[in-house]
């Protein structure tokens, strides 16, 4: 279960989507005025997760597992 070796596995299409995904949030992060960087790094962490999930690889799950544990923490917060 190696991060580096899912993304290697990626399609190219597959690849781009996230990528832009990931430019996405964090564009949306530089334009906000509050700067989260839990937040940021759930949202991230989020976007990389479902790219997993859709491909059926299991580091999407453990991702998800992190995604919800950060988001947990943020809902505290708030």
């Amino acid at each position: 279960m190696n991060l580096w070796k899912s993304f290697k596995n990626l399609s190219r299409f597959e690849f781009f989507l996230w990528l832009f995904s990931a430019l996405g949030v964090s564009l949306s992060f530089l334009l906000s005025p509050s700067k989260d960087y839990l937040s940021l790094t759930a949202s991230l962490i989020g976007v990389t997760s479902l790219i997993f999930i859709a491909k059926g690889d299991v580091i999407g799950q453990i991702l998800t597992i992190i995604f919800s544990l950060l988001y947990g923490i943020i809902s505290w917060q708030f």
